[in-house]
């Protein structure tokens, strides 16, 4: 998979953006599926505030190759220098299972 940085207007954007949220703390939980759309924010995040993100990737035990997808994302922050841990739910997903992963999801990121 081939990655592009993003641009510097998109990263000056996104830092002003998290300058508001965090008070200028900028300390940001970024939590990364493996998706596109996560990768993308993880890159934009990791331009945007160098050293100041951490990252974590939520394994609900749903799909064979959510183990890789997560190993994968590890692997991307290890080499970006980010901190990141793969999370995994005390008790297996029962019931509704996208309300129950987003409640352990939620629970674990907290």
């Amino acid at each position: 998979m081939q990655l592009t940085q993003p641009s510097t207007l998109a990263v000056a954007t996104f830092a002003a953006s998290v300058e508001r949220l965090t008070s200028g703390k900028g300390r940001l939980l970024l939590a990364i599926s493996g998706g596109p759309d996560s990768l993308a924010m993880l890159l934009l995040a990791n331009a945007a505030l160098p050293g100041g993100c951490h990252a974590a990737t939520v394994d609900h035990g749903l799909r064979p190759e959510a183990a890789s997808e997560a190993e994968f994302v590890a692997a991307l922050c290890r080499d970006l220098g980010m901190r990141h841990q793969i999370l995994h739910p005390e008790r297996p997903i029962t019931g509704s299972l996208q309300a129950e992963a987003r409640a352990a999801r939620y629970a674990l990121l907290t």
